[in-house]
């Protein structure tokens, strides 16, 4: 190992221990502290706070099992209430300083508002949005609808889940349910699933980035078994439609490169499936008219939508890009902690309206309902 090696690996270490006990140790011991004066934590108490949740985690990953992931879903959510808890603890500590207000009534206010945040984001994850989406398109596609949903995460989030959002689909005219990636954490079994068998419409699946940390043959032979259409770097043609599928990976150019070896029908309405909102203008200059991504969850819970924001400029919503709309999902089901705080878990429905000029005069459908 090289000098610039270990000097890398320092600094990362040293990066991830600050965020660890900055972020998730440090304001539950101090929350505890401001409720109880005088506690001391012994040694079960700080083992339980520093390993366990971590632990959980590592132990679901390599003993996958129903058991281990429901108590790793435990501890990441733990994990998620105490990231969530940090603002708080921070403003609090600001009060501190220009208030007379005694500790425990700071400690009252911290678990006051730890757990209205806390359980906002616990039944905020549990609730399906239907998001409407009116695309003005030309007559050949007019009266169409596509289904889009993105980073489920079963494993992280049960069977039953994925059950509710089939049903929710399965409610909507649709004439394909687009799949954009993360359906599944780590590797998870056949019968999990199952419900996809039970969709209505053609499916079409694309790899997100999670696909690809687990075993991917055998979560590709899982969907497969269940009438899925994985796409991995290929178009298929389903008239009016030309769906593209691509593989998630970290370069930046995967869609230009991507693109460069399929060929495009020119009759056809090109749909590009590809997991991160990145590569939408190289898609326009290919010929693809709607994209459709996820992998954000649009931060997911407060505050770590800003950091996410940085990364992705384009975290939610729709963009119009040279003749391109691209849409990003904020997700459907959530990764690790089960809350989420900044947006609903969504079922995306695009209906195609025909011209802008002929369907200007129609009533535009509603944009959300709540399941």
């Amino acid at each position: 190992m090289n000098l610039r090696t270990l000097q890398r690996r320092i600094r990362t270490t040293i990066l991830a221990s600050a965020f660890y006990f900055g972020l998730l140790i440090y304001p539950p011991i101090r929350l505890i502290d401001w409720l109880i004066p005088g506690w001391q934590p012994g040694t079960l108490e700080l083992l339980a706070l520093l390993v366990l949740p971590p632990a959980n985690r590592i132990i679901s990953s390599t003993f996958p099992g129903a058991i281990t992931r429901r108590l790793a879903v435990i501890s990441m959510t733990w994990m998620g209430l105490c990231f969530q808890l940090f603002p708080v603890v921070i403003v609090l500590e600001l009060v501190r300083l220009i208030s007379p207000i005694n500790d425990t009534d700071v400690g009252l206010i911290g678990l006051t508002a730890i757990s209205i945040l806390g359980s906002w984001g616990l039944i905020n994850a549990q609730l399906l949005k239907v998001r409407c989406i009116p695309l003005f398109a030309g007559s050949s596609v007019e009266g169409k609808s596509l289904v889009q949903i993105s980073d489920v995460h079963i494993g992280s989030r049960s069977p039953t889940f994925l059950r509710r959002i089939v049903k929710c689909i399965n409610e909507l005219p649709a004439d394909a349910v687009l799949i954009t990636g993360d359906l599944v954490d780590d590797n998870i079994d056949e019968e999990d699933l199952q419900p996809l068998a039970q969709l209505n419409s053609t499916v079409y699946f694309i790899l997100g980035n999670h696909e690809r940390y687990a075993d991917t043959e055998r979560i590709v032979r899982h969907l497969e078994a269940h009438n899925v259409i994985v796409l991995r770097n290929e178009a298929v043609d389903a008239d009016p439609f030309q769906f593209v599928g691509l593989d998630d990976a970290e370069a930046k150019d995967t869609v230009k490169k991507g693109l460069s070896n399929l060929s495009k029908l020119d009759n056809r309405y090109r749909v590009l499936l590809y997991h991160r909102p990145e590569g939408a203008d190289d898609a326009a200059d290919w010929g693809i008219q709607l994209m459709v991504s996820g992998h954000t969850h649009r931060g997911q819970i407060f505050p770590f939508n800003y950091l996410v924001q940085r990364i992705h400029p384009r975290m939610h919503g729709s963009f119009d890009l040279h003749g391109l709309r691209l849409y990003v999902s904020p997700g459907t089901g959530t990764w690790g902690p089960v809350l989420r705080t900044n947006s609903r878990c969504e079922v995306t429905h695009f209906q195609f309206l025909g011209d802008s000029k002929t369907a200007v005069a129609r009533p535009q459908p509603n944009s959300s309902t709540v399941r």
